[in-house]
């Protein structure tokens, strides 16, 4: 399993350096819209329909986040971290949120923290370039997981699919793009050319099924960026690319 091969990764980092008894204190509130990602020009991100939270750890000052629907508090050592069942949501992100942070403060990489406001719409506008840099024949794009800036510019450039496990977005019509639901995931990742998927996957239970029938998956957002950096995954990351990460 992904979620189990960093883990190892990280015992082996964390114990080069003796820092199982640090404490990491893993903070989980439901933020507004305006604390998750300040107020940019739209109002159609999923955090601001009330579907996710951001969970946000800290460790040595630094933090790292992960996005979930399920969530509870916890305050734990790195050895309980590295002990956690991974057999929920809310487990999965807070060994992933924790992950992030324990990274950082090891000065591994970046703090994974979510843009805000103008970045909001930059990363769009990365992402466009990102997308118009793919090799000529990658006409067909899957993505996972509905995020309207990618979507937006993804439909004025190529053909599109969008899988999506929010039933309140499946079936709607976004952007010209009716949104399918995790039963059409098989097909679409053998018709498309390339997919993108949401950094989610890695909390919500999905990211090895993706992995398995698409290797080449590129993840998008901060949420998978520990776990893309110590399994090898393909990562696209606005916020995070501008960090050097």
């Amino acid at each position: 399993m992904i979620l189990d091969q960093a883990r190892a990764k990280l015992k082996k980092l964390t114990d080069a350096r003796r820092i199982d008894d640090e404490q990491i204190t893993v903070t989980c509130k439901a933020l507004s819209p305006e604390e998750a990602i300040g107020n940019p020009l739209h109002e159609d991100y999923p955090i601001q329909l009330g579907k996710e939270r951001i969970i946000e750890a800290e460790f040595l000052g630094k933090k790292g986040q992960a996005f979930s629907d399920a969530y509870f508090n916890y305050k734990g050592s790195v050895k309980d971290i590295l002990s956690l069942s991974l057999d929920t949501n809310a487990r999965r992100a807070i060994f992933v949120a924790s992950l992030n942070a324990i990274l950082a403060g090891l000065g591994e990489m970046p703090e994974a923290l979510h843009c805000k406001n103008d970045d909001l719409m930059r990363c769009g506008d990365f992402f466009a370039g990102y997308v118009d840099g793919l090799p000529a024949g990658a006409q067909k794009i899957l993505l996972v997981g509905l995020q309207p800036r990618l979507l937006e510019a993804l439909v004025t450039r190529k053909q599109v699919r969008v899988c999506d496990l929010n039933p309140d977005n499946i079936g709607a019509v976004k952007y010209g793009v009716t949104i399918d639901g995790p039963e059409q995931f098989a097909g679409s990742a053998s018709w498309a050319d390339a997919v993108f998927a949401t950094g989610s996957t890695a909390v919500n239970g999905t990211l090895q099924g993706i992995v398995a029938a698409r290797p080449d998956t590129v993840f998008y957002g901060v949420t998978i960026t520990g776990v893309a950096r110590l399994t090898g995954l393909r990562q696209f990351c606005y916020i995070m690319d501008a960090k050097g990460v």
